[in-house]
């Protein structure tokens, strides 16, 4: 999302490995890069009312008007309507996230153009996108844009505007949750929604200020609002410090929201910050539709099976605040629902066996109907829910929905199921998270390997799969003309004025780059390649140190120290394996933590000794309902994946790592897996033993190997010959943007519930 959001979720960072203490400086560190130069909790007041005009065109939908109060979308018989003249349209509402940023940037920057917004709004429609969301403030642009291509619609794209809370604030440098109720938070979060509210009724003019953003809002994009989601994701420990601080408070009631009786002090704040933003829209004469922002974790069901404490700690319950009879608009629930985290949504065994309209056990429909019963009588919206098409995975989920390691057509695929059973149990909509590709997105198990973090989006991590949750693919190079392809050919190569050059053994070899991978030419003279023949080992040296033997490649000897190597034979097909010395995953989980197994002699660099290439994803989890402990979680991502990275051929594999045709072979790797924190500055991690954490070091490029031998022969290979490359430093790195595979798919997905929602008048 380019919204100011994801630096802080357990679906990123699932308080796994990391101490919790870890945790928050990485939360804190993420959000205070949304802010840039941070924010204080008590901002400058806009300046305002403006003059409206400046050329942003009037909207020309239908307005419903009564006792001075104007609305387009409300909450009817317990539904989410929109207003088209005569009456009251009820119909479920697939929407998609929106982030805000670019390659290069962080949110906070605001990167994208109005050309951007007016180039993306019809292709959001054209894939049956009724609603976008934001989750902030953005700049005069988007709004501007929105005005101008929604004017004379007689079907506009329709606006989810959230409001960004003070989250660092809430959080506490020290983790442990800060009161809501103080002064700076609340001051700072109603100054927040004063000018929010502002922004989307074009009357404010936001004064600069770090990491925010700000000019004159003149277009007035209120009668394109379908509704209000206020704050981010509570974390848990935020709700407990304020309901123990104001245990006995009495509940909230205002004007036009209250708390229950039922409701804990955290909840009657929410209700008094609703409470706030329904005052504030009012003065414009205008009611929307309102809602906040949950999630699994503060969700107000039981999860007996959770087996991380934190995750379970404490409720917030949509259901404990109400709007009274001057709000006309009505409210609504939002929850993000994600398939893979926390780990109750595929431990709970009332999940597990719930069966779904098809006649599948179904853990997440499971989950998506109880909290449906929970919710009786108001709308309730899937704010976020899908899938990442990243050559990384971070945390398995059950029905093949992980959290990465998909094709775009999986993903396609995965998130239209997610969908149809989002509509089956009878929701309101659904928002898929995201539209584009965002790359200084972090998620939990790489990002100790992303440093600088200042730095992370100045390239593409293919293995971070929060990097790739969009429709939209964001890819290197200023056009798709412009990427190297993996397929066989050469002319891309020829292009670059780049040709294969003798290397011994056999081969010839050319070498290449981009802000995502590297690229090596492999070319075999005398023959085409035959890998139920051939052993190919390459060897990869970025830096001093290593081993010029490896026990997984007998009889070589390389004439520099490795820190990767590759092989690729018959009934194995190409794996990246990791010197023992070099390897992050066996030293943090094994020599420091003692999670997995290990042997003393993986500290010897000069060993000889080569580990398959893992990210953990669990560590060993005991689940307090069925009093069983799971294993740690690991995945084997060395292992090399075939196919092209070309779009327009059957064979695309977006998680492709080498083609080959004839006497050509091609490999991309990403830059990770060749130990690189950062290719832009070219660094890579120091040898991690004797260090307390991963600490990068200049490199002055890579060096690379190659051995051609036969598979049958017991002959001694040919001392290999090394090829360095090196490329430049860059800043604000060139990219194209593509349809994914899945854009296709989820047109059809969401035409298909392009309708009025199953349920009659809810009660």
């Amino acid at each position: 999302m380019s919204s100011r959001k994801k630096f802080r979720r357990p679906k990123q960072v699932p308080y796994v490995f990391l101490s919790f203490l870890g945790v928050i400086v990485l939360v804190l560190a993420g959000t205070l890069v949304w802010r840039l130069a941070g924010s204080d909790a008590t901002s400058p007041a806009a300046t305002g009312p403006i003059d409206p005009g400046g050329g942003v065109p009037e909207a020309s939908v239908p307005v419903f008007e009564e006792n001075g109060i104007k609305r387009t979308a409300s909450v009817v018989d317990g539904q989410l309507a929109v207003y088209d003249g005569k009456d009251w349209q009820k119909s479920f509402w697939p929407g998609i996230n929106f982030g805000a940023t670019t390659p290069g940037h962080y949110p906070g920057q605001v990167s994208p153009t109005k050309e951007d917004y007016l180039r993306w709004f019809p292709m959001m429609q054209d894939m049956n996108i009724k609603a976008v969301r934001i989750y902030t403030i953005l700049p005069p642009d988007f709004y501007e844009a929105l005005a101008e291509y929604n004017a004379g619609r007689e079907e506009p794209l329709m606006l989810m505007q959230g409001i960004w809370s003070p989250e660092e604030e809430l959080i506490g440098e020290d983790g442990n949750g800060r009161d809501a109720f103080s002064d700076t938070i609340k001051t700072g979060f109603e100054q927040e929604i004063r000018d929010v509210a502002a922004v989307v009724h074009g009357q404010v003019d936001l004064p600069e200020r770090p990491g925010h953003a700000s000019g004159t809002y003149n277009a007035d994009v209120s009668p394109y609002l379908l509704g209000w989601v206020l704050g981010t994701e509570w974390y848990p420990y935020t709700v407990q410090t304020t309901n123990e601080a104001h245990a006995g408070l009495q509940p909230y009631a205002g004007e036009y929201f209250r708390a229950t009786a039922e409701a804990s002090p955290f909840e009657s704040w929410l209700a008094e910050m609703l409470d706030v933003l329904a005052t504030e829209e009012t003065k414009y004469g205008w009611q929307h539709p309102v809602s906040f922002t949950n999630w699994v974790t503060t969700d107000p069901l039981d999860h007996p099976n959770e087996p991380l404490a934190q995750e379970d700690l404490v409720p917030v319950d949509p259901m404990h605040m109400e709007p009274t009879e001057a709000w006309t608009a009505g409210y609504f629930a939002s929850y993000h629902v994600y398939p893979y985290y926390p780990d109750s949504l595929r431990r709970d065994q009332k999940y597990l066996d719930y069966v779904n309209d098809e006649g599948v056990n179904d853990p997440y429909a499971g989950y998506l109907h109880e909290l449906r019963e929970h919710h009786k009588g108001i709308p309730l919206i899937i704010a976020e829910f899908g899938m990442p098409s990243s050559r990384g995975i971070a945390h398995y989920g059950l029905l093949g929905r992980s959290q990465g390691m998909h094709t775009e057509k999986q993903q396609g695929e995965l998130n239209a199921g997610m969908l149809h059973q989002i509509y089956n149990e009878d929701y309101d909509g659904a928002m898929l998270f995201e539209w584009q590709d965002e790359w200084f997105k972090f998620t939990w198990n790489t990002i100790e390997l992303e440093v600088p973090g200042d730095r992370r989006a100045m390239w593409r991590n293919r293995l971070t799969n929060e990097e790739h949750f969009g429709v939209m693919a964001i890819e290197p190079e200023e056009s798709a003309e412009e990427l190297m392809k993996i397929d066989g050919k050469t002319d891309d190569w020829e292009k670059r004025g780049l040709a294969a050059e003798d290397v011994g053994n056999g081969l010839r070899m050319a070498m290449t780059s981009d802000s995502s991978d590297l690229y090596v030419l492999l070319q075999k003279d005398g023959g085409d390649w035959n890998f139920d023949d051939d052993v190919l080992t390459l060897g990869f040296d970025t830096t001093s140190g290593g081993s010029k033997s490896a026990k997984l490649a007998p009889g070589i000897q390389f004439d520099s120290g490795l820190e990767f190597l590759a092989r690729f034979e018959a009934g194995q097909g190409g794996r990246l394996y990791v010197n023992s010395a070099y390897d992050q995953f066996s030293w943090l989980y094994g020599y420091k933590l003692k999670s997995v197994p290990y042997k003393a002699e993986y500290a010897d660099e000069e060993a000889g000794i080569f580990l398959p290439w893992k990210l953990a994803l669990n560590r060993e989890l005991y689940m307090p309902q069925s009093k069983v402990t799971a294993p740690f979680e690991a995945y084997d991502v060395g292992k090399l994946h075939w196919g092209t990275n070309d779009p327009e051929t059957e064979k695309f594999n977006n998680l492709s790592d080498w083609y080959v045709q004839g006497d050509t072979l091609e490999l991309r790797i990403p830059w990770m897996l060749l130990g690189f924190t950062d290719p832009s500055k070219l660094q890579v991690w120091k040898y991690p033993y004797g260090t307390e954490a991963v600490t990068p070091i200049d490199t002055d490029g890579v060096s690379v190997s190659a051995v051609l031998s036969e598979a049958s022969s017991d002959a001694a290979p040919a001392k290999p010959v090394s090829k360095s490359y090196t490329w430049d430093a860059w800043d604000l790195p060139p990219y194209h943007e593509r349809q994914k595979k899945s854009f296709d798919i989820l047109k059809d997905a969401f035409a298909e519930y392009d309708k009025p929602v199953k349920g009659t008048a809810r009660e």
